[in-house]
């Protein structure tokens, strides 16, 4: 007979609500004073923003954070500005010649949190997502632990630790923690639907289940998903305990599965689309995190990376509190022992699989997913399974109180040894850190959360822990104990993470991004050996050939031609002055950024036939080029040139025989239309260009049969109409957009209309009415039961 499991009530969602908004408003104060958690210092320390910074200013002691400045925030300015001009940010068209924004899934634009950015400005949306991520990851594992058993107040640690975890704190803002906060709740779900099935739990299984996809991170979608089938299998493996059928469940299961993916249609087709141009298959080999990391769960240290125990920051964080790893081993003495059994299994698949070690690692080198995503943030996984574990091992002591006047030896036996492993760790960090750098972390900061804090929150921990076993602590008492004990050691582990900045201080007014956007004629702009942060310019509504993110093969491609690729997110100058093609003009580049900290801007000025100096603002150059061509041009049909090859292609563009003003590189021959109206009075040209977030407008004046090149970056998602009519998109000039013109005057539209979108958001409507129908049938049959009592 399974032993008897807590069921979660509503008592223990309000406390634990309470308890977690009142710690992180604790560990946020700030934000309570308008000051928004930004790295705004890894934007100032760049050339433009000297005289922002002033000559004396600092940089504030954190982590690696780069991912928020060259992304994340860009992201959601994007978003934000979308909502403004009331549509949907399909498209991108700042960053690398343009980039699909819906195809990306890390944008999560059908996340549902994602629309606080279309309803608030930006920097108080961008606070409040940090309350509402920690809130929801505490009190999904509160639940969860509930439901297996934990009592009250263990359960509220569980999502204590979870909630301030070394890996929740060090990916916030990240779609990584969005995505993973679902996991508790999906294996919550997955226990209901075990003990009874219904349409509401068969609704909220499915809704468990497809959020991670829509969260954005599809790496860490595929951990959840694993995880979650994991349980499932476990679930059907158990007996029913008076619970429905294993059949009955697997079908429930399935159903909810189905409706899952139907739910997450609208955003995972539009991304298989977009992974599908990639340069990315699942055969690569990430490789595991070195095991001399683990000790990143005794180290409290989120300040630097790597950190005083060699651990890099965030991608290693894995704190999860001392105290968590003492009485997490208790939970084999709990009377749910099967679940504790599950979660540790879980937990040190985790571990092997995230640090390379053991059969499992070897094992999950062949399984189709785990091969090819970076098995490294399984740490997430290790830190739920730890707070769980240890609610179950704070319950089944207090039970063990409750029940005799000390514990029995096994809980001594199983202390014991956790005590161990811990003190060996921390002595090792201490070891460690005599050899280490810490050029980012303040001497306070490493003295409160450096090995010496640690070793002190060890004695702490295991004098509370032998007080409880002795019997000196009643039940209730070693309870809350245990947890303000957790609350006080990850809240102040996880404090200032991340520096709080005003509002104004987030991507400031500079000199150079003015002057950069006073030119009213389409263009790009471009940093040249980082002179400025990557994804700049979509925070200042600039548009740039250059940016950091993963971006279809094609274009990766020739862009690495000057330089820039996913690890150098800038044009070189090098490149540049060497390149002999027109590419850099074909790009519409028509200004570049450079610098006098390095040889940018002599090399730019040694061939001043080709650029010209325009502006000067301390260190920074800018200088134009002389023969960029404009964003929309004709080239005659004569000019036409077919390789049928991607390879030829290219090396035709990037030649320097090539003129993209007079020939233009297709696949195939292109069906031009000979015959039109008659020649315009006008010159032939391009006029009236207007461009959007989703859509490009001009008129286009054609004298003969030619090709309207548009520069920006093909996607299968744009769709092109001729004086109203629809025609075929081209891709030109091997990643380029473009379409074929009869002589006479036009009016063309490119609108970004993917059909992947149409078909998932189709899908996604009838799931959401499926899924909803069973929700509320369930709803409608309580309020019926009620009425009749």
């Amino acid at each position: 007979m399974n032993p008897p499991r807590g069921s979660p009530d509503r008592r223990v969602l309000r406390r634990g609500a309470l308890l977690l908004a009142g710690l992180t408003l604790l560990n946020y104060w700030p934000m309570l004073f308008g000051r928004v958690p930004f790295p705004a210092d890894l934007v100032t320390q760049f050339p433009p923003f000297e005289s922002v910074r002033g000559p004396n200013a600092t940089a504030s002691p954190h982590a690696e954070a780069g991912d928020l400045v060259t992304e994340m925030y860009p992201w959601k300015l994007h978003t934000r500005r979308a909502a403004l001009e009331g549509t949907f940010p399909l498209w991108n068209r700042h960053s690398l010649l343009g980039t699909t924004f819906v195809g990306d899934p890390q944008p999560a634009l059908f996340y549902p949190p994602t629309l606080l950015y279309a309803l608030l400005p930006t920097p108080l949306a961008w606070s409040l997502q940090f309350l509402l991520r920690t809130v929801l990851a505490g009190l999904f594992v509160t639940l969860l632990a509930h439901a297996l058993g934990a009592e009250e107040l263990a359960a509220l640690a569980a999502g204590v630790v979870f909630a301030f975890s070394g890996w929740v704190t060090a990916f916030q803002t990240r779609p990584h923690l969005d995505t993973v906060t679902w996991l508790a709740l999906a294996l919550f779900a997955i226990d209901r639907l075990r003990r009874r099935i219904s349409g509401p739990r068969v609704a909220l299984t499915a809704a468990a289940l497809s959020l991670p996809v829509l969260a954005g991170q599809p790496e860490s979608a595929a951990h959840v998903t694993l995880v979650a089938l994991a349980f499932f299998l476990f679930r059907f493996a158990l007996p029913a305990d008076g619970g429905p059928g294993r059949f009955r469940f697997a079908a429930a299961f399935a159903i909810s599965g189905l409706l899952a993916l139907g739910l997450a249609a609208v955003q995972a087709l539009p991304a298989l689309e977009f992974i599908g141009q990639l340069n990315r298959g699942m055969d690569a080999r990430w490789g595991p995190r070195p095991l001399s990391e683990i000790v990143a769960f005794l180290s409290r240290d989120l300040g630097s990376t790597p950190n005083s125990a060699g651990v890099a920051i965030p991608e290693a964080a894995a704190y999860a509190g001392i105290l968590t790893l003492l009485v997490a081993p208790l939970a084999l003495l709990h009377r749910n022992r099967r679940d504790a059994i599950f979660l540790l299994a879980l937990l040190v698949t985790a571990l092997s699989i995230a640090y390379g070690v053991g059969p499992l690692y070897g094992l999950s080198r062949h399984v189709p997913v785990l091969r090819g995503i970076p098995n490294g943030r399984l740490l997430a996984v290790a830190d739920l399974s730890l707070a769980v574990l240890a609610s179950l091992g704070i319950s089944a002591l207090s039970v063990e109180l409750r029940e005799r006047r000390h514990a029995r030896p096994a809980f001594w036996v199983l202390a014991a040894g956790a005590v161990v492993i811990a003190g060996s760790g921390i002595a090792l960090i201490r070891w460690q850190g005599r050899f280490a750098s810490h050029t980012h972390a303040l001497v306070s900061l490493r003295t409160f959360r450096g090995p010496a804090s640690s070793a002190a929150i060890l004695l702490a921990a295991v004098l509370v822990l032998v007080l409880a076993l002795a019997g000196r602590l009643g039940p209730a008492r070693f309870a809350a104990l245990a947890l303000a004990f957790v609350a006080a050691d990850l809240v102040t582990a996880s404090f200032r993470f991340l520096p709080f900045v005003r509002p104004s201080e987030i991507f400031p007014a500079a000199p150079t991004f003015e002057f950069l956007k006073k030119d009213p004629e389409p263009h790009r702009v471009s940093s040249v050996d980082g002179t400025y942060p990557a994804g700049a310019e979509l925070a200042y509504g600039l548009e740039s050939a250059t940016g950091f993110n993963v971006i279809p093969w094609r274009t990766e491609s020739l862009l690495a031609t000057l330089g820039t690729s996913q690890g150098v997110p800038a044009f070189q100058s090098q490149r540049i002055v060497e390149d002999r093609s027109r590419l850099l003009d074909l790009m519409n580049v028509k200004y570049l950024a450079a610098t006098t900290w390095n040889r940018s801007v002599g090399n730019l000025a040694s061939q001043p036939d080709r650029f010209r100096l325009v502006f000067a603002d301390g260190s920074v150059r800018v200088f134009e080029n002389r023969t960029v061509l404009p964003r929309a041009f004709l080239v005659p049909a004569w000019g036409i040139d077919v390789a049928p090859s991607p390879e030829t292609q290219r090396a035709r563009v990037t030649s320097a025989e090539f003129d993209p003003a007079r020939s233009v590189v297709l696949a195939a021959p292109a069906p031009v239309p000979f015959r039109g109206e008659a020649a315009p009075e006008l010159p032939p040209g391009v006029s009236d260009f207007v461009q959007r977030i989703n859509d490009v407008r001009l008129t286009a004046r054609v004298a003969e049969p030619s090709i309207l090149v548009l520069s920006q970056a093909y996607d299968p998602g744009w769709r092109v109409a001729v004086d109203g009519a629809p025609a075929p998109v081209l891709r030109v000039d091997y990643a380029f957009d473009g379409v074929a013109l009869a002589p006479g005057r036009h009016t063309v539209r490119f609108l970004m209309a993917p059909r992947s979108l149409r078909i998932g958001a189709l899908i996604t409507a009838v799931a959401l009415l499926v899924t909803g129908a069973l929700a509320f049938r369930g709803g409608a049959r309580r309020q019926v039961a009620t009425r009749g009592r």
